[in-house]
């Protein structure tokens, strides 16, 4: 028995994939949720070093900054890289000496909010527009900067696709400030190593790459990472779990990528260790891979729907529940109705945390002062305002399914993400309008996909809610 085994009491397939042999096919590891996926990779990491690999021969690549960080604590080798796919690009790019500055999407807001504003004697109509248009911005930045991701990826890729609001005022952005963004680097890098020089210079650089979250990764990542030519690459994942479709994100393109220039071998973590025995057999129904429950204890998914009068009702009794939404707008508006309710939850999204601090500034923008003079009437003061949301002290939380991801939460309310035969055991029938903006259709693999992940979070108890402002 490996000392790897002794430390950890691992399942069979497990171990079949910790211990694969370091000369052997390159792996595609299908997990299902809660599989503990993360704990095995680290122990794929010290079974290749007790096996002799360098461990500068190693570099394991995860979707966030905050993946890496973590992966770091658990590897405690500091001689493996651990990054994401973009930071590890920024590092080649500065080697060839091709960097420029790098800029977000809210670099983008400040040149928009100074070389648009409008003149001291704009019309009314015209300051307006301006101001709602920076409050979409501050609003949807993720999602827009995404879109803008997407279409550069997706273009670069010779994929027609629709070009997105605003990009061509953004793109004259990056053009005056002689910048990049994100998705330029991942093309400039691939691209400059399809030249000779370049691929010498980072070809079998790393004999072992591991991918985390590979359904997120884009096939310009993937033609990045096969590029620098390893013996062994290892992808982690679940299909079931891509969210990222809308920014560029392919995960069966991935898999065929890699299929083409290595053999390869699937295996699978089936066992979930995180939720009870009802929750998984509800998440199944919408996963490629049937999960297994590992505990007994017993849990609910609840199939009367609940209204916004008992969500109220849950957070004062539990003080443990999570909403789970899919837009930031449904987030908004519920905030909104709680603070003013003084209902115990995290507040983070009606005000962010950055806008707290534009306040306590004097810096606030249009947005900003037009959301705390909705909630004046009801605090009295700005003061007040703030006091409470920064006094929270509860397990109450609301986030976007997308934000939750990777996460788990004991009881979770899903809203808006309602399967059909829970609106019809409530004999609800919606307008076809609607149907997109609170249930999904089968066929709709991202809805899908972004249900299953909400559904997959949950320990023991799920409600569902249907809301409308």
């Amino acid at each position: 028995m490996s000392e790897i085994v002794a430390t950890y009491n691992y399942t069979e397939e497990q171990l079949k994939f910790i211990e694969y042999p370091i000369k052997g096919q390159s792996i595609i590891l299908n997990s299902c949720a809660g599989s503990g996926k993360t704990r095995c990779a680290t122990s794929r990491l010290q079974f290749l070093l007790k096996n002799g690999i360098d461990p500068k021969k190693i570099i394991f690549f995860s979707f966030t900054v905050a993946a890496t960080k973590e992966l770091e604590r658990r590897v405690n080798n500091p001689d493996i890289k651990i990054t994401t796919i973009h930071g590890f690009c920024v590092g080649l790019l500065a080697q060839m000496k091709k960097m420029r500055t790098i800029v977000t999407f809210y670099d983008f807001i400040k040149w928009y909010k100074k070389t648009h504003e409008p003149k001291h004697n704009a019309s009314q109509k015209d300051k307006n527009e301006f101001h709602l248009t920076v409050e979409e911005f501050y609003d949807n930045g993720e999602y827009l900067s995404a879109e803008f991701s997407a279409f550069k990826l997706q273009t670069a890729d010779k994929i027609k696709c629709k070009l997105p609001d605003y990009f061509l005022e953004y793109q004259k952005f990056l053009k005056e400030t002689k910048s990049i963004d994100f998705s330029d680097m991942l093309i400039q890098v691939r691209d400059a190593l399809k030249e000779e020089k370049w691929l010498r210079l980072f070809r079998n650089r790393f004999d072992y790459i591991l991918v985390d979250e590979y359904q997120d990764t884009s096939s310009i990542m993937m033609s990045i990472l096969l590029s620098l030519n390893a013996k062994q690459y290892c992808i982690i994942g679940d299909i079931s779990q891509s969210l990222y479709g809308y920014s560029g994100a392919n995960a069966y393109e991935i898999i065929s990528m890699l299929k083409k220039r290595r053999e390869t071998v699937e295996l699978n973590l089936s066992i979930n260790f995180r939720s009870a025995p009802e929750i998984i057999e509800n998440s199944n129904k919408y996963s490629n891979i049937k999960a297994i429950p590992h505990h007994t204890f017993s849990g609910s998914v609840n199939k009367k729907l609940i209204i916004f009068d008992d969500l109220v009702k849950l957070l004062k009794e539990s003080g443990d529940i999570t909403i789970l939404c899919r837009t930031n707008q449904t987030i908004k508006d519920i905030e909104k109705r709680l603070m003013i309710m003084r209902i115990p939850l995290q507040y983070k999204h009606y005000l962010k945390e950055s806008e707290i601090k534009d306040i306590k500034k004097s810096q606030e923008h249009y947005g900003t002062k037009r959301k705390i003079n909705d909630l004046l009437p009801h605090f009295g003061t700005v003061d007040n305002i703030i006091t409470f949301i920064e006094s929270q002290d509860t397990k109450n939380k609301i986030s976007t399914i997308h934000k939750f991801k990777g996460l788990e939460t004991t009881q979770t309310v899903l809203c808006n993400t309602i399967p059909k035969e829970i609106l019809e055991y409530n004999n609800i029938k919606l307008p076809e309008e609607y149907v997109k903006y609170i249930s999904f259709e089968d066929d709709d693999e991202e809805s899908r996909n972004i249900h299953y992940v909400a559904c997959s979070r949950a320990i023991k108890t799920i409600w569902f809610m249907v809301y409308t402002d």
